[in-house]
This record gives C-alpha cells, structure tokens and sequence, in this order.
C-alpha cells in the first residue's frame, strides 16, 4: 500500500481537471478513499493509515497472541512472602527504625537472652481467652517478636506494637548507641521488677562487667579506686586505626593536673595525680561501642567520623587485665550504618548463627546467608569503602570498615555457648512439612523445634500460631484471587479475539460505519479505559463526515459497530456512504482550484516584478497586503483551507520579490487596507508601507478581490495627513532648535560636570530637583519622542512646613545626593530664562561678626523634619526584602581587611580604567576635561566592578546570620562551621543575630575565609537538611521515663 501522503494526495487528484458543478459520486467515493480494496488481516506489517478498510497493526495483534498470565493480574506470587527454608525471618522497616531492627536481631540470636525472654512471666497477668491476649509489657512485646521470629511462615514480620509501645517515631532515625542504652536499662529493670522468681537477671548476667577508676597521688603515692559497672565499652576511634589502639586508648593513663588536680585525702589538699581505668571483669557477651558519632561543640550537632578501624575475628582481652585469667572472645556480631553523615543513612547488621557458625546479613526484611564461612564486609557494606580498601592489605583474621559502630564479642566458654542454639534454622523447616503432611490444625511438633520454645507461655504459643493461620489464609485468598483474574482475563482475550474478527469488512461488503481510528487503538490497548466513543469531532458543520478527517477513519462491519456502541455509548453513528458530505467536497474541489489558479498567478507576477516598469501605468498596494494577497484570496471563499494558507505565505517569503520587512506580522483583514490613512480612508503620506506595482499584476490581483481600495501612482494623498504631518515637523524642529539653545547654555549642567561641591564665602549656590534635570536630558537628547519639559517642580524638596528638607553640611560641604542638583548663580539665571521655577531654593554661606562662617539656606532647614528623614533612610538602609549583597572569598591565611578604593585596586576592570583616568591627567588632554579633574571633586563611577571570587547573594533584613551562612555554604560548599565572615573587618559571629542588627546593608560586600575543606560533599545537603531540626533524643519515650 502506498504511503499515506501520496493516498491523500491521489485522493483529490481529479479535482484538478474537474469543474465543482461537475462531481460525481464516484468524486465523493474517491475523496473519502472509499476506492480502496480492504487488506487482509495479518497481511501488513504497519497500518495503511490512508485505507480505511485496512485493521492492522492498531493493536490487535496482542489479542490474538500467547498472553502471559502475569498480565491478568497485579497480584506478586504470595509464596514470595513465606519463610525459606533454612533462612531466619527479617524485620520490617517501618520509615526510619532499621536501628532498632538491628538490635532486635542482635539480642534475639543471643541464646540466652532469647531463653530469658521465653521463661519470663507477668505476675499480673490475667487468665483471659487466649484469643483476646495482646501484648501489653515490654517483655510481653519481646516475647511475641522473639517468637514470631522463631516460628513465624512470614518472611518478615512488623514489628508496630513494639515501636508503638516504646513510644518512638517511626519516621526519624535516632541514635542507636543510644537506643541500646536505654532499651538494656528498661529491660534490665522489667525483668527485675516482674520476674517470676529471685533467679539472675539476664542483663547484667550476659552484659555486665566492672573497671575501675584507679588514681594515685604523685606527691604520697597513695591510690584509691572507685569500681563501676559497664555494659558496654565506649571506645574512641579518633586517632585510631585498630580495635587494640582504641582499647588502649580507653584505659590509659590520665594526668590531673593545673585546674583538674586531685583532692588527696593522705595529703588534705589537691595534688597532682594519674588516673587509669582497669578492668576488673569481663562479661560473656563483650559490646564494643565504636564512637562514630561524635558532637562538634563549633557546629552545633553531632558528626560521623568514617575514618576505617581494623578488628580481629578472635579478641585476646588478656593483655588488657591484671588478673591474667583466660580472656579469649569470638567476633558474634558487627553492626553498620551506611551513610556518611550522622543525620542520613541505614543500620545493618552482620551476625554470627552460632549453631552452624555461618555469617547472615540482616537488612531489615531482606536476609542474606553469606558465602563461605567468614565474615564478608567492603564490598556489599559500602561500595564507596570497597574501593578504598582496594590496594590496603588487612591481614588475615581481622577485617576493616569505616562504618561499624559496634562490635559484639562472645567469651570463649562451654558455659556461655548455647546448647542446641539457633537450632531452628533447621528444625522449623522439618516441622512446616510435617504439619503440611499430617494436616494438623497449626501443624508444631514441639519436639522438632528448638528446646526453648517449651518455656513460652501458651498464649504467646497461640498468638503465633493465629497469625500464621491469617497468613496461610492471606496466601490462599491471593492465589484465588490470581486465578478468578487470569480466567476472567482469558475470557476477555477471546471476546476480543470475536469482536475484532467480527469488524472486519468484506471486499464486497457494503454496509459498514466509520470509527475513530484512535478510539480503536485506545480500546484494543486497555479496553476498561476506552470510554464513550466520540464522533464529533470529526463531523463537518454539515452534520456529515468532514472529509479532511477521511484518514483518521477506519472502516468497520455494522455488527462489530454494533456490539462496541452497546458496550462503550457515545457516538453519533456514522452509517457508510450515507454522511458523505457532497458540500464540503465541492468546497475543498474550489480551493484546490483556487489555489492551482493562485499558483499560476504567483508565477506570472513574481516574472512581471523581475523587470522594470518605468513609463507604465503604475498602481499602489500595501506592502501586508502584496505579502498575504494569497491568504486573503483564500479567505474570501469563505471556509478555507488554513494550513494551505500557511504554506502559501511561507513559499511566497522565499520569492525574490519579497522585499518586506521581516517584522511586518500583522493581519490584514481586507485587502489594500494597509495603505489607507486612519480616520480619512484616503491614501496616506506613509510611503514606507506601500509599493508600486504594474497595471498587468494590479489587475490579476484585483480579479481576486474586487471593490478593494485603488489607487493610481499620481493618486493625491490625504490633505488632513499632511496638515497634521506638517504641524507635528513644526513643533519637532521648533523642540529641537530649542534643546539646542538649552544645551549651549547648560552644557556643564547636561553632561552633568563641574558641579558645585563647596559653598564658598559670600557664594550663592542654588538647587533643583534631579527628576527635572533627568528629565530636561532625556528631552535635550531625544526631542523626536520625548516631551518638551516647561517647569522646574521643588516642591518635592520642602516639608509640610515649607521649609527645606535637603540642607547641607555645615562646614557647606555640598554632600552627593541623588535627589537634588546644585547650580551656580549663572546658571540659575540661565535656567529661570528656560523653565518656570514653583519654589526657589538657595544656599549661601556668611561671615557674621566674628568671622564665623554660617550657611543660610532659603527657604531656611525645618530641623525637625530633616531629622526625621535622616532617621527614616538610615532605618530604610536596614529594612529591605530580596536584596543583593556580594560574598567574596579569600584565600585562607590573607589578610581579611576593610574593604576601601584598596580593595578595588585589584580587579584588572579598576586598574584599566585607572590608565584611562591617567592618560587625562596629561597637559595634553582636552581643555575640559583637564578643568574638570582640576576644579571640582572626582566623582566616582557608580558601576559596580564584579571581583574574581565573588558572589551575588540575595537576602532580606529579617534573615539571621545562621541562614546567611547556609545561603553562603550553597554557593561556596562551605559547612557554616567553617565559615569565618566579617564586614568591614568586623568578624559576624552571633548567629542569631539578624542581618539589620549586623548593620549589613544592601551593596554590603562581606570577606568569606574558609577553614579545612568538607571531605565529603553530601555532607553538605544534610548540614541543610538538619540545619532547622532540634534535637529531642528519645525525649517522650518510654525510653525516658
């Protein structure tokens, strides 16, 4: 099948040849492509868009293909979500508490505190349904999770109730070091306060050990020592490589010295001393707080060191104690925060299965077995440290990482090890596929599970077990809702399948119906989507088929039209050869034919215009006109063609004749219009916007428009145009001969030099308001289009007493202000010859008896209004919104100086103006320019010349300097702890303050000195993010109660 173009194109083909009044049928058939043969189904690889009989490729093709399942349904494989064999169950993250998933791993893998756990019980417990019991104690809530983590078929579990009860927000990370603490105290006193018998306490039996504090006085060497409790070691890595190093570091010798001496009780009196701590026991369980998370006293929050640490898997404690008993541990447990930044990252952990001694990854619902029987960091801890590790060598049985924050250590002994620990990995498998096997309600054998699962109280036992039972429902109401979809879905595909098959026309088959080609697409995509079917838009004002709509059409069987109008409405139907509009073909025939006329025409004009005309009867036309006389001609058949027009303007600018302006765009409504006068209608003077044409184009154009505005070349113009053009030349020449005059006489006053800047004795100066002599230069330059300026208007200058507002200096220093001008008295005098004058205002300054000079101003200063203006600019100065101000950046250990004409005498734009400047200071230069510089104040340029190292800022008086410095830290990658700035020499350090309270004005330029650079540029974003949030810890938890 031919392209769609060239089926448009030989589908209007005859009308060409053929008159309007002379189409036939077989004409209206042909121009609807209703001549075309029907294509087969399947045989075409792309859709004939131009046939309207061809159903191809519009989507039909996935109907009548193999369609997957998967496609029927939105459901995932609920199997997904159960338990693996084998495999421990995950935590889900319920926003931000990957933290306290961690540790609820940690502890529940801790044989012993997970036996603790299970054999607590509530003393207040109430005998109740086991059905209605929910957790409502702490140990009640580890209880159920411990459990569910044990027996659960979930994948994961959510631990909500838990969070919920702690009181915690699920939605900020805290600090989990800090969580740790709290939760082992709660825990610690829960289980002491409610335990059933006086037995030991978990806690402090697995986590507990003492050090003591050991001083000796250095002048009597007494030694006192204070012993302490612990339940976890806080070690600091800074400075540190290894765990060895920062446990050294932890214990050794502190001198109390100065400020910090010892109070001696042998000596009575405080004395230089040594304090160290040793450790007096160690406990089972060793936890090893990493402090990666540190507060910066300068910033204000806390920060993450990611210096890396190196740690062994077996750690000798024997060298760190006096008693020399066996001190061995195994590495159980390392947890992680991926982040750099204290205020962004996710919690990890890596824990040791002690029964199969295999390493898991614990990610919140995702659980990884790790490869091999080591532990494995670097590359799935952290890419970025990965890649930093590559090329360091860590020698064999230590590992390194820049991200763990504590280490667990078990003690190398028969009585710490757990008897059958984690036994369940395995065994819950085996009893998953008994009770599937036997089909036995719950399906627990609780031999085949591990032995603690018999100290459980039978309520929590019954807990799990309901929700097991609501997860195996969950998954068997997925699993029919998935197949109730594919089978309706399949369904559908066949009812689709008949549908189609039954819109297919027949090459002989006469009835059928029009459809959006669109709508068909859109249904055979998504039919649930489809909506009503609408026609309209492709209906001529007729109420018929518009036949320019022909190839969006298909042409489809009156039964498949059918059954698609009962299901999907909308409408109208359009029923076969019945809606072919015949008025809209003969109307599209006419401009087919106007337009080959037109074209014709062009040809013959743009020849005629090619060679000259001189001696030949000669007509004007407006150039628009002579532009868009095809458009126009196009628009006179009433309904046209809009794209035709287009392309018609558009072919008729690339002619050679086409001599018009390229700016000329505005729309002619009726032709030759263009080149009438307004309000006379005659021909106008303008002869910019007309052009002579010759008789022969004159009346080929006027076949197209007749009746239109003609006129001859000896045509007379429009006497009222040129009266009224002859007055406005009048007043012109009269506005510039008098700017002239003007000018000569105020030549210092327009170029605005030698001005006045010191009353002198006995010398009277006089003042105007600057908005007159702006205006009178914008006049004196362009008298064509400004105003003739008539009035010297001061009245802006005097106060509501009538007095004056602008006084100068006493010592008649003439200060620069932009809202007046100074004159001398000749001046004066020239200016009240020009201009009417409403208030006169003067200066002069006298000698009175005893030779003081005083300046006398008339009309006199109003004292008290000039005071309030000098108040309300200096509190304006201060008062701005969406400002600009400059930050420039200097070099760290420059010199940060006020900023003076020294500091611009730097920028190469300043010095190059300096040479220009200096090349006037020669006798040579011109004479007034040289009387200028010699008789009256440099006056600065008010341009601002841009430095090398400076920014725009953009502020308002109401900002602090906290939020300065974050503005300032997105431009330069500067963190606001190290930033140094100051104005004017004045270091800005209270961050509190507002910007007006620092006296920083707009135009201010404030010196940024940068400390040591941010390592890490995502540092930066989290600064911003966290810059606004106030720490609250784990403030209105049940933490802290």
């Amino acid at each position: 099948m031919p392209p769609k173009q060239q089926l448009d194109k030989s589908a209007w083909s005859w009308a060409e040849t053929t008159d309007p009044s002379a189409i036939t049928v077989q004409h209206i058939k042909t121009a609807y492509h209703l001549d075309l043969k029907p294509c087969k189904l399947g045989i075409c690889k792309r859709n004939c868009k131009g046939n309207p009989f061809c159903l191809n490729s519009i989507g039909e093709r996935v109907w009548f293909g193999e369609i997957d399942d998967r496609n029927w349904h939105d459901v995932d494989d609920p199997e997904s979500e159960r338990r693996k064999n084998g495999m421990f169950v995950g935590l889900k993250n319920l926003g931000a508490t990957c933290y306290v998933n961690t540790f609820l791993q940690l502890w529940f893998h801790n044989h012993n505190v997970r036996k603790a756990i299970y054999q607590w019980r509530d003393p207040d417990f109430k005998k109740i349904s086991s059905e209605e019991w929910s957790p409502n104690t702490i140990c009640d809530h580890l209880q159920v999770i411990f459990a569910m983590l044990e027996l659960s078929e979930r994948r994961y579990i959510d631990p909500s109730g838990f969070i919920n009860y702690l009181g915690l927000d699920a939605g900020q990370q805290q600090d989990a070091q800090e969580f740790s603490k709290l939760f082992l105290s709660l825990l610690e006193e829960s289980l002491e306060r409610n335990a059933v018998s006086t037995g030991t306490n978990i806690v402090p039996y697995q986590f507990q050990g003492k050090y003591a504090y050991v001083t000796r006085c250095s002048k009597c060497n007494n030694m006192s020592d204070y012993v302490s409790q612990f339940y976890e070691l806080d070690l600091s890595i800074r400075g540190h490589k290894t765990l060895e190093d920062a446990i050294n570091g932890f214990l050794e010798e502190e001198k109390l010295e100065g400020d910090n001496q010892y109070m001696c009780t042998v000596c009575q009196s405080k004395q230089n001393a040594t304090r160290t701590i040793q450790l007096k026991l160690l406990p089972p369980v060793l936890n090893l707080q990493l402090l990666r998370f540190v507060f910066e006293k300068e910033a204000g929050h806390k920060k993450k060191l990611n210096s890396f640490i190196q740690f062994p898997d077996v750690l000798d404690m024997n060298k760190f104690t006096k008693d020399g008993t066996s001190a061995l541990y195994d590495l159980s447990a390392v947890l992680i925060h991926r982040g750099p930044t204290a205020f962004s990252g996710h919690y990890i952990a890596h824990i040791k299965d002690q029964r199969s001694q295999a390493w898991f990854k614990f990610n919140d619902q995702e659980i990884e077995k790790m490869k091999g029987r080591n532990l494995q960091l670097g590359n799935e801890d952290d890419p970025q440290e990965a890649k930093q590790l590559k090329g360091t060598r860590t020698p064999k049985g230590y590992h390194s990482s820049r991200n763990a924050y504590m280490l667990v250590y078990i003690k190398k002994d028969a009585e710490n090890r757990a008897e059958n620990g984690d036994q369940f990995t395995t065994d819950v498998a085996r009893q998953r596929e008994k009770g599937k096997s036997q089909n036995q309600g719950d399906g627990k054998d609780k031999k085949s599970v591990s032995q603690d699962i018999q100290f459980l109280p039978s309520h929590v036992l019954n807990y799990v077990e309901q929700d097991n039972k609501k997860f195996e429902k969950w998954i068997e109401e997925l699993v029919t809702m998935r197949e109730k979809s594919i089978e309706k879905g399949k369904e559908k595909q066949e009812n689709i399948k008949s549908i189609f098959s039954e819109m297919v026309c027949d090459s002989d088959n006469k009835i059928f119906e029009f459809m959006s080609h669109q709508w068909l697409t859109k249904w055979l995509s998504n039919p649930s989507k489809a909506g009503p079917i609408d026609n309209k838009p492709y209906l001529c004002k007729h109420g018929k088929i518009d036949p320019d709509s022909a190839s969006k059409l298909k042409c489809i069987a009156e039964k498949g039209a059918d059954y698609l109008y009962e299901k999907f409405g909308g409408g109208p139907r359009m029923q076969g050869e019945n809606l072919l509009c015949e008025l809209c073909v003969r109307k599209k025939c006419c401009i087919i034919r106007t337009k080959q006329q037109i074209a014709e025409d062009e040809k013959l004009i743009s020849s005629s215009m090619k060679f000259s005309f001189d001696g030949q009867p000669c007509y004007w036309i407006g150039k628009s006109s002579f532009r868009s006389w095809r458009r126009l001609a196009l628009e006179n058949l009433g309904d046209y063609e809009k794209s035709w027009s287009k392309d018609l303007e558009e072919d008729f600018d690339q002619n050679e004749y086409s001599n018009y302006s390229p700016q000329s765009t505005e729309h002619i409504v009726k032709f030759n219009e263009d080149l009438l006068c307004e309000g006379h209608l005659k021909l106008g003077p303008d002869e910019s916007s007309r052009r002579l044409i010759p008789e022969l184009v004159w009346l080929r154009l006027k076949m197209y428009f007749p009746g239109c505005p003609e006129f001859t070349s000896d045509a007379p113009l429009c006497e009222n145009c040129l009266n009224i053009n002859f007055e406005e030349q009048r007043v012109k020449e009269k506005n510039k001969a008098t700017a002239q005059e003007q000018k000569s006489a105020l030549l210092d006053l327009f170029h605005d030099r030698k001005r006045p800047t010191v009353l002198k004795t006995d010398e009277q100066i006089f003042l105007v308001n600057s908005d007159f002599v702006d205006s009178w230069r914008r006049f004196v330059r362009d008298t064509g289009n400004k105003e003739l300026v008539t009035d010297v208007l001061n009245y802006t200058l005097i106060c509501e007493h009538a007095k004056f507002l602008y006084p100068p200096d006493p010592d008649g220093r003439l200060a620069i202000d932009d809202r007046v001008v100074y004159l001398y008295a000749g001046e004066w005098q020239v200016l009240q010859s020009f201009f009417s004058v409403d208030v006169e205002i003067s200066l002069l300054m006298l000698k009175d008896e005893a030779g003081v000079e005083k300046v006398i101003c008339h009309p006199e200063a109003c004292e008290e209004c000039v005071t309030n203006r000098l108040e309300q600019e200096e509190r304006n100065k201060f008062h701005y919104k969406d400002a600009i101000i400059y930050i420039r950046k200097v070099a760290k250990g420059s010199e940060i100086a006020s900023l003076g004409d020294d500091s611009v005498s730097e920028d190469p734009d300043f010095q190059q103006s300096r040479k220009r400047k200096d090349s006037f200071d020669s006798t040579d230069g011109p004479p007034d320019k040289i009387s200028k510089l010699d008789t009256a104040e440099i006056r600065k340029s008010q341009r601002r010349r841009k430095v090398r190292g400076e920014k725009e800022l953009k502020v308002s008086s109401n900002q602090t300097l906290k939020d300065l410095k974050i503005q300032v830290m997105k431009l330069f990658s500067v963190p606001p702890f190290d930033q140094n700035l100051s104005l004017n020499g004045t270091p800005l350090v209270e961050n509190s303050e507002t910007l007006s309270s620092l006296r920083i004005m707009p135009g201010s330029i404030i010196m940024l000195k940068a400390d040591e650079p941010v390592e890490d540029p995502m540092l930066l974003e989290d600064m911003y993010a966290a810059s606004d949030h106030q720490e609250s810890g784990f403030k209105g938890t049940s933490l802290s109660r």
